[in-house]
């Protein structure tokens, strides 16, 4: 399938499950007779948005149609997408911002500043992650909590783990809405990085590849085509050696498409015990 046939093929699935999640009452509509399919039906939503029936069904159905800014604008303000979901229409329908340069991103260096700075967060465990979601150092409360180092490289990605390693999914309370909520920021980082045949994407459409073959609930969920930006969240985590950890995840932005995600503790219990996890820290890792 050529790339624009995928593009326009992921276009449409958006859409529709977008489509679908509505309900009458969430836009002020009765809800009359009885629906066989749910959410609004594509004549409801193109009133909504001032679009013609017709074009929003052929742009529904993947067809090779170019809409405007201001049309997908009003389609997203219809659909009541966030701004990570709206970029991402944006991408698929060919009018949002480039791909994010691939360079900088995989093969380099990390620099010292930035493993200086992965050490001062402790006892909080953080890391350094790439563009592409690869894990590229990390402290040793880190490596304590997720076991970055014992792990083979092509599995140190943030992804993967969330899924394949046992303890991740053991420790975390609430794990599958994390890993929703993984998935829909992954999704998000794949368009923002081109999407399908982009080379800039080639490593996340492996990534989810591999997820999809290998955990049925993710390639459900990724079905779902949820999109999210990567902004952090709250987590509780279970650890059978210190017990219950109380956790902001923070994500911040670094030069060179480098992100650095620290878990800070939320009470002094937490850092605490988090002290007890690594008694005494060393020096980044990097790979």
């Amino acid at each position: 399938m050529a790339e624009g046939d995928v593009r326009r093929q992921a276009l449409s699935n958006f859409l529709r499950t977008r489509r679908a999640s509505l309900t009458p009452a969430d836009v002020g509509i009765a809800p009359g007779v009885r629906r066989r399919t749910p959410g609004l039906r594509r004549e409801e939503l193109a009133l909504l948005a001032g679009v013609g029936v017709t074009w929003y069904t052929w742009l529904e159905q993947g067809r090779d149609i170019n809409p405007s800014p201001e049309v997908l604008a009003s389609l997203a303000r219809t659909l009541r997408l966030d701004a990570a979901e709206t970029a991402y229409l944006f991408r698929l329908a060919g009018a949002g911002p480039h791909p994010v340069d691939a360079r900088g991103a995989g093969g380099a260096d990390v620099p010292e500043a930035l493993l200086r700075l992965v050490d001062a967060q402790d006892p909080a465990p953080a890391f350094l992650m790439d563009a592409d979601w690869d894990i590229r150092a990390w402290n040793a409360a880190a490596d304590a909590m997720f076991g970055f180092s014992g792990m083979p490289p092509e599995d140190r990605n943030l992804a993967w783990t969330v899924f394949a390693d046992d303890r991740i999914r053991r420790r975390t309370v609430d794990w599958e809405q994390h890993a929703r909520r993984t998935l829909a920021e992954l999704r998000a980082a794949y368009g923002e990085r081109g999407g399908s045949g982009s080379p800039a994407s080639r490593r996340l459409t492996e990534v989810i590849g591999r997820l999809r073959a290998s955990f049925p609930e993710a390639d459900r969920w990724l079905d779902e085509h949820r999109v999210s930006e990567k902004t952090g969240c709250e987590k509780e985590v279970r650890h059978e050696a210190v017990g219950v950890l109380r956790l902001d995840q923070v994500v911040l932005r670094a030069p060179g498409g480098l992100q650095l995600v620290v878990a800070a503790p939320r009470d002094e219990e937490t850092r605490e015990r988090l002290r007890r996890l690594v008694p005494v820290p060393s020096s980044a890792a990097a790979v």
